[in-house]
């Protein structure tokens, strides 16, 4: 399939999101979720963020690709007109588009699921075991697997990315034109990805660690460890 027909596809998902509903309650819920969520993974990556060169490009894969933050303006511009974005842009940046936003949309609609299953618990503090336990009981393990598979992949389009002068070169060249067809916003969404990542020597090795932590705990999760984010 086709980078600009997989996000044709994807941009079906992503706007059927409970999250774009006139429904505060719930998006208040998936929010108090959300911000849990982060602060657990800062907590079970302090390591790598210790290190200065990686600070960047986990935020970034943080807050914009497992976060969601800003993703809406640039499903909006995808859903204008994808075919003339893959005619202005590189067929690798636009794998690179499908890559991180099937990764961003699987994310938010496991987080949607898991938002329901504690229903009413976020109305309060949410404490581990109770995320722990809902967790448990929403499953969906091989989905969750898949999201782990597609953020590292995200690392792997981006070394490709880093590693091509040319391609680089190209992408700088087609600002203004991408920016004049209204795709600004999907076009700064992969520059501010590409420049997070610009100073690590792998984006893919730093993905690959932080996804083998994540499945490590997934597995503790689901294999009902008392301890599960507890991974040395």
């Amino acid at each position: 399939m086709r980078a600009d027909e997989k996000l044709q596809q994807d941009l079906e998902r992503f706007f059927a999101l409970r999250q774009h509903a006139d429904n505060p309650r719930f998006c208040l819920r998936l929010q108090r979720l959300q911000s849990w969520q982060e602060q657990r993974l800062n907590h079970s990556h302090a390591a790598l963020l210790a290190v200065p060169s990686n600070r960047a490009a986990i935020g970034f894969l943080l807050d914009e690709v497992y976060g969601g933050n800003d993703l809406l303006p640039v499903a909006q511009d995808i859903r204008r007109a994808v075919k003339k974005a893959a005619s202005l842009l590189p067929d690798r940046v636009m794998a690179t588009s499908a890559s991180v936003l099937e990764a961003a949309i699987l994310t938010q609609e496991l987080d949607e699921a898991l938002a329901d299953t504690l229903h009413d618990s976020l109305d309060g503090p949410l404490s581990e075991q109770l995320y722990i336990d809902a967790f448990r009981a929403l499953g969906r393990q091989r989905e969750r697997e898949h999201q782990l598979e597609l953020i590292a992949d995200v690392g792997h389009h981006v070394d490709r990315y880093v590693r091509g002068r040319m391609l680089q070169t190209t992408f700088r060249m087609v600002r203004r034109p991408v920016h004049a067809a209204g795709f600004g916003n999907l076009y700064d969404f992969l520059q501010r990805g590409f420049a997070a990542m610009r100073e690590l020597d792998s984006a893919g090795r730093l993905l690959n660690q932080l996804t083998e932590t994540e499945a490590q705990i997934l597995a503790r999760l689901f294999a009902g460890h008392p301890q599960p984010f507890a991974v040395p």
